[in-house]
């Protein structure tokens, strides 16, 4: 578990390096950032929850003239949900965290404005909570830090004045010792 912690950072630190450019300073007008507020759903096991709030902040740097490279932090609360052993019921609380190193691509046509991609990781939980008798739904709760692959499409104005709004559609993908995880996520987004 640590060593791959360890992996998954190293590669997005290795990624970074290599590709930031080779100058000496960097030009502190040239970055970028956004921040975007929505809706995140997660596909996992028939107790996923319907979904709820997700947040999102990021920034980036020009690399060439259609590419741009920077994280992003992200946090969702997913929601809850139940289930029945017996006569005990438990329940569980989803939510995730996770941090991506972003590589965006610039279209000079189509509808999506930015296309962003790359490698991150993600904490997903899904917390019991229940009166009693808990240790009988071990096996339903998740609590794990892991690698994970973003993709990201924003629609919005080619034309940034200074701060534009869009439409940014996301999906994440983790695997995690219960199965995969897949995020899905629709968020107005400001660029600025």
């Amino acid at each position: 578990m640590r060593s791959m912690r360890l992996v998954v950072v190293g590669v997005v630190l290795a990624l970074a390096g290599a590709a930031m450019p080779a100058r000496a300073a960097m030009s502190l007008d040239a970055w970028k950032g956004h921040v975007a507020i929505g809706y995140s759903v997660v596909e996992s096991d028939t107790l996923a929850p319907g979904g709820s709030l997700s947040v999102s902040a990021g920034v980036d740097y020009p690399l060439a003239s259609k590419w741009r490279l920077g994280p992003a932090l992200s946090f969702d609360l997913l929601g809850s949900s139940s289930a029945t052993r017996g006569s005990i019921r438990a329940g569980f609380d989803y939510s995730l965290f996770e941090t991506a190193m972003l590589f965006s691509y610039l279209p000079s046509r189509g509808p999506v404005e930015r296309w962003s991609f790359g490698p991150g990781i993600a904490s997903p939980r899904a917390d019991i909570s229940v009166a009693a008798g808990g240790a009988g739904f071990e096996d339903l709760a998740v609590g794990e830090v892991k690698g994970e692959f973003a993709l990201d499409a924003t629609l919005m104005s080619r034309h940034q004045p200074v701060v534009a709004a869009g439409a940014e559609l996301g999906v994440r993908v983790i695997p995690t010792s219960q199965g995969m995880w897949t995020l899905l996520t629709a968020r107005l987004a400001v660029h600025f």
